[in-house]
């Protein structure tokens, strides 16, 4: 294989992090070589992709509702849907969160900051401000189940939201920078709304995910320069990555339920073009 150290514009998102720490082999394979996906990444296919558009679908949704589309005619459009779109939505309407209705929302707004060299963005589904300058993240999660509160805090996502929040908000707090105590995170499921999760933010967990973060980018950094990005040893991963064929870890793919707690559109993250979304940068 050619080298192929990390670009100088190269963007650094949760699922890029997140990927690396899965498998470093995936992270080359998704973002430095740009490989064609080979591989479905569950079967039955049909399933998956159903699911899939069910997250897709409902996050639309939502977005229409937050950006002000009448609930009427939201529900009506709903009314001919699945049934499990059609719960999933009257589940946001009876118990979203209560603080949305007095605060500033943003949804689907796209944050980065420096670090390392590079940019480390936050693309949130919502960003709640509150009157007395509180910021909620909000993340809607479509997962088939909900996992535990221990897995969710040790989640890239926990740690990337609310540091990039934290180092570039002031662009949502009239030039204010955001302090850690002020932001809270929370993961809302429509399957389960009365089990958020919510999580508090600190400078203490400020400190501990710049320092994470930072060495997490310098080693694959470090690996981009050296070409050593080696496969996981674990092969459970390999089960569900549409890369394992290039990895001679498998041609057929896992079954579905062996997603666990990711949605088949949480792991689709790689098509997203993250130099065309617009962003707010710091």
């Amino acid at each position: 294989m050619n080298k192929m150290s990390l670009p100088f514009e190269f963007q650094f998102s949760q699922s890029s992090l997140e990927d690396y720490e899965t498998c470093a082999r995936r992270f080359q394979l998704r973002y430095l070589r740009r490989l064609d996906w080979p591989a479905v990444e569950s079967e039955p296919v049909q399933e998956a992709e159903r699911l899939a558009q069910l997250g897709a679908d409902f996050h639309r949704l939502i977005h229409q509702h937050l950006v002000g589309l009448d609930e009427e005619i939201i529900s009506a459009t709903v009314a001919a849907g699945q049934p499990e779109l059609q719960l999933w939505w009257q589940n946001y309407l009876d118990q979203r969160p209560a603080v949305l209705a007095k605060a500033e929302l943003q949804p689907e707004l796209t944050l980065s900051t420096p670090l390392r060299g590079y940019r480390l963005l936050a693309r949130f589904d919502l960003l709640a401000i509150g009157r007395d300058s509180s910021f909620l993240i909000v993340d809607w999660k479509t997962a088939q189940r909900k996992p535990d509160r221990d897995t969710l805090a040790r989640q890239m996502q926990s740690r990337v939201y609310p540091y990039v929040l934290a180092q570039a908000g002031a662009v949502c707090n009239q030039g204010r920078p955001v302090e850690p105590t002020a932001i809270k995170m929370i993961y809302w499921y429509p399957a389960a709304p009365d089990q958020p999760e919510t999580f508090d933010y600190s400078p203490e967990l400020f400190q501990r995910d710049e320092q994470y973060l930072s060495e997490l980018i310098e080693r694959i950094k470090a690996a981009a320069e050296k070409d050593e990005f080696p496969l996981v040893d674990e092969t459970k991963p390999c089960t569900t990555c549409i890369y394992r064929s290039y990895c001679d870890r498998g041609e057929r793919a896992g079954a579905l339920v062996e997603l666990a707690e990711e949605t088949p559109e949480t792991l689709d993250v790689s098509a997203l073009d993250w130099d065309q979304i617009a962003e707010i940068q710091f």
